[in-house]
C-alpha cells in the first residue's frame, strides 16, 4: 500500500472528514487530496511534502518519522535547486571567511605600523607638542571675529523660524488606504470580503509564527509555508484571494493598509479568508 493510500485508510477508520482534517491541520481540502493520491509532484512545492504529512500525522496520532521511514520510496528526494542553492550558502560562507580574515591582517599590521611611527616619532621628536596657551594675538582676534559673525547669524535666523509651521501641522492627515475593504459574512471558518482597489494591493502578516497559505485565481502561490511575517503584492490580473492561517489568534492580517481581525468573526484557530477583488 502506498503513502497516499495508508494514511487514507487511516483517515477513514478514524471516522475523520475532510473537512475536520482541514480544520485541525490547517491544510487546505485540494492539498488533502493531493496527499492522499500520492502524486506529491502536484503540490505548489514538493519539498514541503514532509512538513504536511507532519501536520496530517499529528491529527491522527501517527509517527511521522515512522512514516518517512516506512515510505521512504514514495517520498521526493530532496531537489537540485535546493542542493545548488545550500552549495551556493556554503561557498559564500568560506568568502566571507576570507574577508575576514584578510581584513583583520591588514588592521593587525597597520597597528604594528602605528606602533613602530610612534616609536620612532619619540626618539626623534618628529612629533612636537605645541602647549594649548601658546596663541598669538592674530589667533584671539580672529576668534573674537567669529564669534560675533555666528552671533548675528543667530539674531537673523531667529524671527523666520517662529514662522515656521510643523511638518504636523502642514503634513495634514495620513494618507488613506487605497483598498476599500468589506465584510459579506462567513460560513464555518470562512471569512468572505469584497475588496474595491485602486493600484497595487498588498498583504502584510507579522506576529507569531503560523503556518500560511495564500494564493489567487490566477495561479500565483504566495505563500505556503510556516511564517511568522511577510509582505506580497498581489497579481494585477487575479480577482480572487485565498488564505489560510494556522494560529490566525497570533496573526496580525493587513490587506491594502487595513487591518482585519477574526476575533470579531470567529473565535476559530485556523481561519479562511476569501477575497473578491474588483478594481477601480
Amino acid at each position: 500500500m502506498k503513502l497516499g493510500a495508508y494514511l487514507r485508510d487511516k483517515r477513514e477508520k478514524a471516522g475523520v472528514t475532510l473537512k475536520e482534517m482541514q480544520q485541525k491541520s490547517g491544510i487546505r481540502k485540494s492539498i488533502i487530496r493531493i496527499i492522499e493520491a500520492g502524486d506529491f509532484s502536484q503540490l505548489p512545492e514538493p519539498n514541503h511534502v514532509y512538513f504536511l504529512i507532519e501536520k496530517y500525522a499529528k491529527v491522527l496520532g501517527l509517527d511521522a518519522d515512522n512514516l518517512f521511514s516506512r515510505f521512504s520510496e514514495d517520498l521526493p528526494e530532496e531537489n537540485e535547486q535546493s542542493k545548488k542553492r545550500q552549495q551556493s550558502e556554503n561557498e559564500d560562507f568560506k568568502y566571507l571567511r576570507k574577508v575576514l580574515i584578510s581584513f583583520g591582517a591588514m588592521i593587525g599590521i597597520l597597528f604594528v605600523l602605528w606602533l613602530i611611527l610612534l616609536q620612532v616619532g619619540s626618539e626623534t621628536d618628529v612629533f612636537e607638542q605645541t602647549p594649548i596657551y601658546e596663541s598669538t594675538a592674530f589667533d584671539i582676534e580672529s576668534q573674537d571675529t567669529e564669534d560675533e559673525s555666528s552671533d548675528e547669524n543667530e539674531e537673523e535666523t531667529a524671527e523666520p523660524a517662529e514662522d515656521e509651521e510643523t511638518p504636523e501641522e502642514d503634513g495634514g492627515s495620513e494618507s488613506e488606504s487605497t483598498a476599500d475593504i468589506s465584510y459579506i459574512g462567513m460560513d464555518n471558518n470562512t471569512l468572505y470580503y469584497d475588496v474595491t482597489v485602486s493600484g497595487n494591493l498588498e498583504v502584510t502578516l507579522a506576529g507569531d509564527n503560523s503556518w500560511v497559505s495564500l494564493s489567487d485565481d490566477a495561479g500565483n502561490t504566495y505563500a505556503y509555508e510556516e511564517l511568522s511575517e511577510g509582505e506580497y503584492e498581489i497579481a494585477e490580473d487575479a480577482s480572487a484571494l485565498y488564505l489560510t492561517i494556522g494560529n490566525a489568534p497570533g496573526q496580525e492580517l493587513t490587506v491594502g493598509g487595513e487591518t482585519l481581525s477574526s476575533s470579531e468573526s470567529t473565535d476559530a484557530i485556523t481561519v479562511h479568508y476569501e477575497f473578491n477583488i474588483v478594481r477601480e
